[in-house]
């Protein structure tokens, strides 16, 4: 009985002291993403990121070899967008396009067009949510999100501060900020690929300003670790509208 007496009353002083450090926690990490914010641009510029095209082109690793490729990707986030890749050489590149239309997805490569499975919607749809965490809007406009500060950490040679942020039916995602400029230079949350759990991250570097945006124009995208893609030019357009054939299985 003495034991048990102990143990209960330790369990309530740990929760009378989590519960009393949550407030001022999440109030940390809300204020690293509002400076964040506004090194990035201020909220009413990042409102354009919700909608726009991003080309890319860079290296993406095919058995240990970088192989080079070239994308353009039209964005609606969170639910929204269609990907289309060239990667291979110039004359022997492949096309393969994707889209995720909300619960739906579907592909073509090589001329053949299918629908997308489930564990591969889903993957492809939880990337997306990260992507569009990572442009910090959603994170002051839906009170379904839950902010933390974790410990910090180091990102190449960079300093920085890290908020975790929690949805329910999500992974929990941490956004990585630089502690000189404030600027994201790093997200990664835990995914599935290929059927087994990893942890995916993407770094982000050599920002610009885009229209009053300021945003990455290099990144490298890793999993478990491993190199999977380096970006060396990303260029952005932002728009008023989609035509919302871009999203139409033909």
């Amino acid at each position: 009985m003495r034991t048990s007496v102990l143990f209960l009353t330790v369990s309530f002083v740990l929760f009378l002291s989590a519960s009393q450090a949550r407030p001022d926690d999440t109030a940390t990490a809300a204020a690293v993403v509002d400076q964040a914010i506004k090194a990035h641009g201020g909220q009413e510029q990042l409102e354009k990121t919700q909608l726009m095209t991003r080309s890319a082109k860079g290296t993406t690793s095919f058995i240990d070899k970088d192989v080079p490729f070239t994308d353009e990707w039209i964005r609606q986030l969170p639910d929204r967008w269609r990907q289309t890749v060239q990667v291979g050489p110039p004359g022997q590149q492949t096309q393969v396009l994707v889209v995720i239309n909300g619960d739906k997805g579907w592909q073509s490569a090589s001329g053949q067009v299918a629908e997308l499975e489930k564990p591969r919607l889903t993957a492809l749809r939880e990337e997306g949510y990260l992507h569009w965490l990572a442009t910090l809007i959603p994170l002051k406009k839906d009170n379904a999100f839950t902010l933390a500060s974790l410990p910090d950490a180091r990102v190449g040679d960079q300093d920085t501060v890290v908020v975790k942020v929690s949805r329910q039916g999500h992974a929990d995602a941490r956004l990585y900020f630089d502690k000189r400029t404030h600027l994201l230079v790093k997200a990664e949350h835990r995914a599935r690929d290929a059927g087994l759990v990893v942890t995916k991250e993407y770094v982000y570097s050599d920002f610009k300003d885009f229209d009053g945006v300021k945003l990455p124009t290099k990144s490298v995208e890793l999993t478990d670790g491993k190199k999977m893609a380096e970006v060396s030019e990303f260029t952005y357009k932002f728009l008023s509208r989609v035509d919302d054939n871009q999203f139409t299985r033909p």
